[in-house]
């Protein structure tokens, strides 16, 4: 491993896990300080050659010792010095041969873990019984559920396409004894070895800026009004149902680096992406202000106003709890890749294993949620809350409101004094932390910072087309067809898949790859969809009522709009259709018709005189028109 390879977090060596030299022999204690002098040369730039001569390693092996110090250890760090302890295994034993019958007992070793790699499907279900309770270890060290699993992961292997002559079908108890050996490490592995407390969170987070951020969402404890024109023309004013905001804060310094406000009673992972999203986003303070008399308090502002070059600063460890939105494998997988971190999942409904997120939260009910005319407050029981219910509806705050003030309240809150800071605001903490940091934050590279939608989750999607029938590639996703020029003239693409993120927040484009990863350009989403901007929650919702009967379009009619119009002829006044009201407050409408889409787009460059980046299509067909 090159040095320019080394992740710049693992640079330092007296951050890894050590080894105590007196406890080898002569021998193996000599060998082990000429492999621990060399890495340390090495990561001081020291030359091969001199290190060669130096301490008689060369460079092929000390190449291979600093990659095995790399390596992931089963206690969640990395080897680090305890892979040059001289014979030694660096990785767990993999077996490679299949696992056949046998007439004698034995020769089985590793062939759980064999069938676990085979299959990654069974560890999901795996990791979904243990999550249900319904699999585990009892207070006497006993296993329950284990029968109950078997049955499911014999059906899976199964469906896989496993007969009697692989494993564990070919085995007469179908594997159960080696499960459960593999099953005791595994759940093992999941209890801690001595309870976290709150001191030592603080103690190893607030190390240096952006080590360790915090994750969580807050349900806002505000009533929000709605306001739309029905059938007759007349403004009708809506409460909706109580939104969510996602939000991000690093430890070290109690900065909020990035959140994301949902319009809606609940969030998914696409939320969650989208506030992370936000986070390695730079972020300005607002020049103009709905709300009259709305201001900045002097000193207020966001991490990108103060400190320009941590714009894109990424973190190294992001904490969350284990709920449902947080922890599909979709949507931490692409995150942890892209930003170089690692994710530290905690339990749901203790707080207190997330203390500045939960803390922060209280500081926003009593800087913002509480003195908003409307609050709910933190009970049905607050004297602010039965205030807040008796406010009329046309008296309520409405989003675009919320959101400014969200906006003013977190900037505001970034210059005032924390007791935890010792005085100091969020951002002079920050400040001060860079000054005296020896390492700088790690930002993101500026080649991955146009491709910020790869953090969404990928849909392996096939194209579709006809030649004969004059019907051109395209793909459908979420009940919609996308196609661009390039894929429309790739005759050799039907049939094949393609990689294609979504934009949940501007479901009319896409992003497309090939399955090499040769960038296919953006796609449109065709017929009616494209006349009017909605985000995935609300293109969800009108097929939904498309399934049960509800709403009725097809070819050119613009969905949102129709959704639109069976809103105003409705009856119903609750909270629900609130929330819709308020999600389709949010579409911007391109164009009510066809051809007023036509006239705006020959006012526009032609298609053809657009910038079109050549795509490497290999031995595919183009058509040519």
């Amino acid at each position: 491993m090159r040095r320019n390879e080394i992740p710049e977090s693992l640079s330092d060596p007296a951050m890894w896990p050590g080894v105590d030299p007196s406890a080898l022999d002569a021998e193996r204690r000599a060998t082990y300080q000429l492999r621990e002098n060399a890495v340390h040369a090495y990561l001081r730039g020291t030359p091969l050659a001199q290190i060669e001569r130096d301490f008689g390693v060369n460079r092929g092996t000390l190449q291979r010792l600093i990659e095995r110090c790399l390596t992931p250890h089963a206690d969640g760090r990395i080897q680090g010095l305890r892979a040059l302890i001289p014979h030694t295994r660096a990785k767990s034993y993999r077996r490679i041969v299949p696992a056949l019958r046998r007439a004698e007992p034995g020769g089985l070793t590793g062939a759980m873990g064999q069938l676990f790699d085979r299959l990654p499907q069974l560890v999901r279900i795996v990791e979904r019984e243990i999550n249900s309770d319904v699999l585990g270890l009892s207070q006497n060290g006993r296993l329950f559920g284990l029968r109950n699993l078997q049955f499911k992961l014999l059906a899976a292997c199964r469906e896989a396409g496993l007969t009697a002559r692989d494993y564990p079908l070919n085995q007469d108890e179908m594997g159960y004894r080696s499960l459960a050996v593999w099953m005791r490490k595994r759940l093992e592995m999941r209890l801690p070895i001595r309870p976290t407390t709150p001191t030592d969170e603080a103690w190893n987070a607030s190390s240096r800026p952006f080590s360790v951020v915090e994750l969580d969402g807050h349900k806002l404890d505000v009533r929000v009004r709605v306001r739309y024109t029905d059938a007759s023309g007349v403004s009708i004013d809506m409460e909706s149902e109580r939104l969510f905001v996602i939000t991000l804060i690093d430890v070290c310094t109690r900065v909020v680096i990035g959140w994301h406000l949902v319009p809606a009673p609940q969030y998914d992972h696409h939320d969650v992406l989208a506030a992370l999203q936000d986070a390695l986003t730079p972020r300005h303070k607002r020049q103009e202000f709905l709300i009259p008399g709305m201001r900045y308090l002097p000193g207020a502002g966001f991490v990108a106003d103060v400190l320009p070059e941590l714009a894109y600063a990424c973190w190294d460890v992001l904490k969350l709890d284990n709920a449902a939105s947080h922890l599909t494998e979709d949507a931490f997988e692409p995150i942890c890749r892209f930003v170089g971190c690692r994710v530290k999942a905690g339990p749901v409904g203790e707080p207190t294993g997330r203390p500045y997120i939960e803390r922060f939260f209280g500081t926003l009910t009593d800087r913002m949620s509480r003195r908003v005319r409307g609050t709910t407050g933190r009970n049905p029981k607050d004297p602010v809350a039965e205030k807040g219910r008796s406010v009329a509806v046309p008296l309520l705050i409405t989003l675009a409101e919320l959101e400014e003030l969200l906006d003013v309240s977190i900037a505001n809150y970034h210059a005032s004094t924390h007791d935890g800071l010792n005085g100091h605001s969020p951002l002079e903490t920050l400040q001060l932390a860079v000054q005296q940091q020896r390492r700088p934050v790690r930002t993101l590279a500026k080649h991955l910072r146009s491709r910020l939608h790869q953090l969404q989750s990928v849909h392996l999607s096939t194209v579709r087309g006809n030649v004969a029938r004059g019907v051109a590639p395209y793909i459908s996703l979420y009940g919609a067809r996308y196609s661009n020029e390039v894929l429309q003239r790739t005759q050799g693409l039907v049939g094949r898949k393609i990689r294609v993120y979504i934009h949940p927040g501007d479901m009319r484009d896409a992003w497309a790859y090939l399955s090499n990863g040769a960038d296919l350009g953006r796609l449109a989403v065709l017929e009616g969809w494209r006349y009017s901007r909605h985000t995935l929650r609300l293109r969800k919702y009108i097929l939904r009522e498309r399934r049960v009967g509800k709403l009725k379009f097809a070819g050119e009619q613009d969905p949102v709009q129709l959704l639109a119009q069976a809103q105003r002829r409705g009856s119903r006044r609750g909270l629900k259709q609130g929330t819709v009201a308020l999600q389709l407050g949010q579409v911007e409408a391109l164009v009510s018709a066809p051809e007023q889409l036509g006239a705006q787009r020959s006012s526009q460059a032609p298609p053809s005189k657009m910038n079109i980046t050549p795509v490497d299509l290999g031995d595919l067909k183009m058509q040519n028109h």
